[in-house]
């Protein structure tokens, strides 16, 4: 703000003309000598306070502006609100997933396997199948494509839109939420995206692999077993993730899983 000479004083009021030597108006009009030499007005730059944003810079502390993100696109601070809520022990995670796969197995068994067999039948063999009696034939893989991969999506995917949970994290009372904002619900978009990770990203690597042994090669079938052993570790890198203890899957989808029972105790306390 400008330093003006009459800062201060007090004017009349509108359409009242000053009366008399001590009653403050305008300055008196230019009248020769006195004014000859004019008091020049301070560089108007001297007087203005910095730009906002100049002055935001320099009364910050050292060092905060140079925050670092995360892959989030976040703050630290998104990362501490969420690894401040009751995240969900790693065992009780793999029993839920133990629950769920075993549900969908046993009813994706029941309900694919005879119609897989009844439109396409035990004629159209794999690798050696009619002739060695090999145990790979279209049949079971459609079946095992079906129950592995089809069937689990759909059962994770509108589960996780609609509730934030399956059946399996029910039972353990687990829950699955959104890590930015910490603790939102998920949307359909993680939901599905996440569903599709880890069964239809993760399992086409298998199926890649098991198609090659049963029509090219007996020995790609050790490529099912690298690609297991790396689905495995997906699951399992919540043990040494920190801080949030997120798996694969969690962290493409920006979620992740908490432990509701602690949210029971501490309602119930």
């Amino acid at each position: 703000m400008s330093r003006s000479p009459r800062r201060g004083r007090s004017y009349p009021p509108p359409g009242r003309q000053p009366q008399g030597p001590g009653s403050y108006g305008p300055p008196p009009p230019y009248q020769g000598s006195q004014w000859q030499q004019p008091q020049q007005p301070a560089p108007q730059w001297q007087n203005q306070a910095p730009p906002p944003q100049q002055q935001n810079w320099q009364q910050q502390p050292q060092g905060q502006y140079d925050q670092g993100y995360d892959y989030y696109g976040g703050g630290h601070d998104d990362v501490a609100e969420a690894a401040s809520l009751p995240l969900a022990p790693i065992a009780r995670r793999a029993g839920a997933r133990l629950i769920d796969n075993a549900l969908v197995a046993v009813f994706g068994f029941a309900l694919v396997l005879p119609v897989v067999i009844g439109t396409i039948g035990l004629g159209s063999a794999g690798s050696k199948t009619d002739t060695e009696g090999g145990v790979w034939n279209w049949p079971i893989i459609f079946t095992l494509f079906a129950v592995m991969s089809v069937l689990p999506f759909i059962y994770e995917a509108v589960q996780l839109s609609m509730w934030g949970r399956t059946v399996g994290k029910r039972v353990m009372h687990l829950g699955v939420v959104q890590v930015r904002p910490a603790g939102d619900a998920v949307t359909t978009t993680q939901a599905v995206w996440r569903a599709g990770i880890v069964h239809v990203a993760y399992q086409l690597g298998l199926f890649f692999f098991l198609v090659l042994a049963v029509m090219v090669w007996e020995y790609f079938a050790y490529g099912v077993l690298l690609v297991a052993i790396g689905v495995v570790m997906a699951h399992l890198w919540a043990i040494w993730d920190q801080p949030l203890h997120q798996s694969v899957h969690d962290r493409f989808a920006g979620t992740l899983v908490i432990d509701e029972r602690v949210e029971y105790t501490e309602y119930e306390e």
